[in-house]
């Protein structure tokens, strides 16, 4: 969708500084990890796994949040442990079935060799960012990268946004900082922070859902975002 905005894109991109990405269903392919490791879950649980599209539904919400979802008898005092086997999943089997989308590592190469300085937010626990970000040998192209640490608080909140990123760039306005996201989540985020959002169509996002939010920008693969990158 991005290419055929792109005179008014070229317009508007002198202005944007720093860049900040979702990860699942933006950067990277997530969604057979993240469906084989909650089908194990709940199959550790002898439960009966959701089917993978309503799994897929709750990517990009915190983990706790999405097995109230797709678990509503779910106690509150079992969701740590859900979560904790949710991750060790991650880890041994899930880890290795997430892929780049094609055209990621050109996009970041472009946007860095451009000047701009590119962050992470995710809602994905922080050190399985870190360690995907590494593994896809993407990780040096950000100069922030932020996640689920037991502390922040997660998208949608604008919280991380006031106190932690723009603290870090006290030099850019809002009107020069581009949140890019799949989900309704990650537009929602950006418009509470007052930022600028385009929104991944390619990924996992509610299609209706999304353009609902009115996203300043829309993409359906994200070797499109080089227009805005490399002017």
């Amino acid at each position: 969708m991005l290419k055929n905005y792109n005179s008014h894109l070229e317009r508007m991109m002198s202005q944007y500084k720093l860049i900040i990405f979702d990860f699942d269903g933006t950067l990277a392919i997530t969604h057979k990890a993240i469906v084989f490791c909650f089908t194990k879950t709940f199959e550790s649980f002898n439960i009966a796994p959701p089917a993978a599209d309503t799994i897929i539904a709750t990517i990009g919400i915190n983990l706790p949040n999405s097995f109230k979802i797709l678990h509503p008898a779910i106690e509150e005092s079992a969701i740590p442990e859900w979560v904790e086997t949710y991750r060790s999943y991650y880890r041994t089997e899930g880890e290795k079935q997430v892929e780049l989308f094609t055209g990621t590592k050109q996009v970041l190469q472009l946007a860095r060799q451009s000047g701009l300085s590119l962050g992470v937010f995710s809602n994905k626990h922080v050190s399985f960012v870190n360690v995907l970000l590494n593994n896809l040998r993407i990780h040096s192209f950000f100069d922030l990268i932020l996640g689920d640490n037991g502390q922040i608080i997660p998208k949608p909140n604008p919280a991380v946004f006031h106190s932690m990123i723009k603290p870090l760039f006290p030099e850019l306005d809002n009107s020069q900082i581009l949140m890019v996201g799949d989900t309704a989540v990650d537009l929602l985020f950006a418009k509470n922070a007052g930022i600028d959002v385009c929104w991944a169509a390619y990924g996992y996002g509610d299609r209706a859902q999304c353009l609902a939010l009115e996203p300043t920008f829309a993409m359906d693969d994200i070797s499109e975002l080089a227009v805005l990158v490399q002017n």
